[in-house]
């Protein structure tokens, strides 16, 4: 190490004011802790690399066809709630019809009534014309 940096062409070749160092390609650093190398950090330690892991990339037969069922459940699931809405949908029109036909049902009662009390009042007058008719006539 000290022979290294003994050598005046292991030295930094440049520094600069703002704090960072133009690194050499065989300056001390490089031969001491080595190449840079992909997805690994130099002089931080050793281990396993974030690109080091390999993910699997192959799917095993049980994962697909849990996979598949896992779809098939989803999409019958969505298929029944479609079908829910839609009922939904229908009892919402069927319960504004009813409460329509309710509706009607209370204006006839009261059109049923209005129309008993004016035949009432015309019977009434039927009979009082009647009498003033007899009343004349006799």
């Amino acid at each position: 190490m000290k022979e290294l940096l003994a050598n005046p062409s292991n030295q930094l070749q440049s520094f600069d004011t703002s704090g960072s160092i133009a690194w050499s390609t065989d300056d001390v650093f490089v031969k001491v802790m080595g190449k840079e190398r992909k997805g690994y950090i130099r002089g931080v330690g050793f281990g396993p690399s974030p690109s080091g892991r390999r993910r699997k990339s192959a799917l095993t037969s049980i994962e697909i066809q849990s996979s598949q069922a896992r779809d098939n459940k989803v999409a019958q699931l969505k298929a029944s709630l479609a079908t829910m809405e839609e009922k939904l949908v229908s009892f919402d029109e069927m319960k504004e019809r009813l409460s329509q036909f309710k509706e009607m049902k209370q204006r006839m009662a009261r059109m049923l009534q209005q129309m008993q009390q004016i035949s009432s009042q015309c019977s009434q007058r039927e009979v009082k014309c009647k009498n003033m008719k007899n009343e004349m006539i006799y």
